[in-house]
């Protein structure tokens, strides 16, 4: 698929599709806002949805994304890129009424982002999403867990490898079958009557076909007599990734920080930093994401204006 142009994108509040071939505009956009916000990336625009995938549209240079929201309707998320802020913002809330019939607010925005609206037309009250902060980590420090903070992961990794002697297979497009059925093993295994993973399973599925158009990279653990352990990453800036398939058997002790180490060692150099998504405010989920030492969160705000 040819890659876009900004001005072969509709302007808003026309919108079309977003599909692989709008990545390079989308990290671009995000990396001049300095975002890297899971919601603002090409793989879950296109993976994660109810009824419809995200949409894209622009106001001059600056990109508009829409999300479906948990009961339908849109979540508007910008005007991301370069060129005038507010006449932008201004169109973009005004065609938000007038042309979706909905009151004018941007949801779950990348909150420096967010401060850089607010500076600009300032909303009439603005709400803070802690539990969908994003954890952002030194990707150099999870591929050598060096240091004493590191220490309980490091002799889990070590203990894994010396029980297990463990293949790290860098995955392949030709791999796709064999990864979902390693997968499905996994949703068999521990998906019973849980819709979220069931829903979890089917944006997996399109994340991973899309994977490599996306300039993503992935791994498998494979072990002699257990379930295999995977993992992949996207780009969503020119120095953030982010992993947004992680899984491992959870009768394997030490397996799941494996997975974790191997992926950031084969991530390329530019990859400074990690977004590993949020906590959702799922406790046993926050414990787990604090021991691996955050250097910092992708803040979430919704202004209503």
């Amino acid at each position: 698929m040819k890659t876009k142009t900004i001005f072969d994108i509709p302007e808003f509040p026309a919108q079309e599709d977003v599909t692989t071939a709008h990545n390079d505009l989308i990290i671009e956009a995000c990396n001049l806002e300095n975002v890297c916000s899971a919601e603002c990336s090409t793989y879950y625009l296109i993976s994660w949805f109810y009824n419809r995938p995200g949409m894209i549209s622009r106001i001059g240079e600056r990109l508009i994304l829409d999300a479906e929201g948990s009961q339908g309707g849109h979540l508007f998320r910008g005007p991301f890129g370069k060129g005038p802020l507010k006449p932008a913002l201004e169109k973009m809330l005004h065609h938000i009424q007038t042309d979706f019939g909905e009151a004018p607010t941007l949801h779950y925005l990348p909150g420096n982002f967010a401060d850089k609206l607010c500076a600009t037309i300032e909303p009439k009250s603005k709400e803070d999403h802690s539990d969908f902060y994003d954890y952002i980590y030194d990707r150099s420090e999870l591929a050598s867990l060096e240091g004493g903070k590191f220490i309980k992961q490091r002799n889990l990794v070590n203990k894994f490898e010396r029980e297990y002697n463990p293949e790290i297979i860098v995955l392949k497009e030709d791999d796709t079958e064999k990864v979902m059925r390693c997968l499905d093993k996994w949703y068999e295994r521990y998906g019973t009557d849980d819709h979220f993973l069931d829903m979890e399973r089917d944006s997996v599925e399109i994340g991973l076909k899309n994977l490599w158009k996306l300039g993503g990279v992935g791994i498998k653990i494979a072990l002699k007599s257990e379930m295999c352990g995977l993992s992949w990453a996207v780009p969503v800036s020119h120095d953030t990734w982010m992993v947004v398939v992680e899984k491992a058997p959870r009768n394997v002790k030490g397996m799941y920080q494996y997975v974790n180490n191997s992926l950031a060692n084969i991530l390329p150099e530019s990859a400074k930093f990690l977004n590993r998504e949020a906590d959702m405010g799922i406790e046993g989920l926050r414990t787990a994401k604090q021991r691996y030492n955050p250097v910092k969160f992708e803040r979430k705000t919704t202004l209503y204006y």
